[in-house]
Order: C-alpha cells, then structure tokens, then sequence
C-alpha cells in the first residue's frame, strides 16, 4: 500500500524511506544510522512529483533535464521545484514535496518508484510515464564502458 502525504514543516510530505534507501537517496551504517542524507529538488508535473538528488555529480544536469522533459511532455505540465532534503522522521524518511501543485491534498495515498538518485510518485492512474521515467534512470545511471 502506498504512503499518504501528511502535513510536516508547512507543506506536505511523503515517508519514503525503502525507496530514498533504494534510490542511495540516504545511506546507513550497520548500527542504522545515516551516513549520508541527500539535498534534493522536488518538481510537480500534473498528477506526479519527482525528487532528485541535487548533486550533479550523482544525477547529472543533463539526466535530470531529459526526465523532467518526459515528464513534461506527457503531461503537458510544469508546476514550481523546490529545494527539500530527506527528513528523520519516526523509524525513517520523509520528503517535502510541492504536491498541491499537481493535484494532491493530505491523506492523498501517493505511490514511490526509486532509481538511482530519483523518486518518482505518481498515482497508478497518472499520465505521468512512470514506467519509462525509472528506466531512463536506470540507463542514465549504468556505466558506460
């Protein structure tokens, strides 16, 4: 079951802690502690939020630039960014997100897909390419020999 965006800080927020682990987006020692905790950006397309690592060394400008167009372009959308970072909260992470910007209130249930460096969260029925937005990801983000 997907997380329900819940009030935090002003605006509203996500618990994304297995997807922030799985996109490196956090990082943790044994014991649990984070070790690393990404600053991110956050950008609103109708019906979808994506979260990138603000570090252009793990997401390069320019991959960032090719999936915000896909996701602009199915969309025909494109609300505000903001800066955010992943937040402790209870036994993981959340994330702030300009979700009324594309569409979402409180209580609003919100599915996460991670890749690496990226959260991408789109409800099942959005026009926003989810599917395709995490494979790019991933493509971006294999070496190349």
């Amino acid at each position: 079951m997907a997380n329900s965006l819940h009030v935090a800080g002003g605006g509203l927020s996500l618990q994304v802690t297995v997807p922030a682990r799985s996109a490196g987006l956090v990082v943790e020692n044994a014991e649990g502690d984070a070790t690393y905790r990404a600053d991110t950006l956050a950008y609103a397309v109708d019906e979808g939020v994506v979260v990138v690592n603000r570090d252009t060394d793990r997401v390069p400008m320019n991959d960032r630039v090719e999936l915000l167009t896909l996701a602009m372009e199915a969309t025909g959308s494109v609300h505000q960014g903001i800066n955010t970072s992943l937040q402790h909260s209870g036994n993981g992470y959340s994330v702030q997100v300009p979700a009324r910007d594309a569409g979402f209130e409180k209580g609003d249930a919100l599915p996460c897909h991670a890749a690496p460096g990226v959260l991408v969260m789109t409800p099942l029925e959005s026009d926003v390419p989810t599917t395709q937005m995490v494979d790019l990801r991933r493509r971006q983000a294999t070496p190349r020999e």
